[in-house]
């Protein structure tokens, strides 16, 4: 049947704005798409700094533990972990204590019970060893296992989750809860899983 005139006007405006519509559905649609990638990375670094404030509780401290049950937790300033992990323990200032840092030189004067470190340098990894022999180091990635650390946050199926070298936290004397063990990816000798 042909159309008149009349109603083919009708029915043009209704097609632009049809198209119009699907058309900003769509932009919304790849829109959330972008967002819901940047709130991985946020919730990335929020879990990281509630790992961080956990693996405090899930230790075994022995001798080593805070006579005032305050635990230190070392982190390099201005990383979004960082920030994370003090707002988190502002919160709870009877548990924690937040020390920033810059340099190892900064936690001299200064015992940690959990640092947390942006590198993978082997040398720097052995200095805090050295100058916090009882403390937890904990990273980023399988090469900070590699280099020494203790603990690492890999993605495995798209989930942060510690990846542990029991192998590099024995000379801490220090020992891990089931818990932790249990929700943990274990790291052998060489630093692979």
């Amino acid at each position: 049947m042909f159309k008149t005139k009349t109603q083919a006007n009708l029915s043009t405006p209704l097609f632009y704005g049809l198209r119009s519509k699907v058309i900003g559905c769509l932009l919304l649609l790849l829109i959330s798409f972008n967002l819901k990638a940047n709130d991985n990375n946020i919730q990335d670094h929020n879990l990281k700094a509630v790992y961080l404030f956990r693996f405090a509780f899930l230790t075994s401290w022995g001798e080593f533990a805070p006579n005032n049950k305050q635990f230190n937790f070392c982190s390099e300033l201005d990383l979004d972990v960082s920030n994370t992990l003090q707002a988190l323990i502002t919160k709870k200032p009877t548990q924690a204590n937040y020390i920033p840092y810059s340099s190892v030189k900064d936690l001299e004067r200064e015992t940690c019970h959990i640092i947390y470190l942006s590198t993978q340098d082997p040398s720097i990894i052995n200095t805090f060893k050295t100058s916090q022999p009882h403390a937890l180091l904990i990273g980023d990635g399988q090469p900070f296992i590699t280099a020494g650390g203790m603990i690492a946050f890999i993605k495995v199926n798209n989930r942060i989750k510690p990846l542990i070298s029991l192998h590099n936290i024995k000379p801490t004397e220090l020992s891990l809860r089931s818990q932790l063990l249990s929700v943990s990816e274990i790291a052998t000798n060489e630093g692979s899983l």
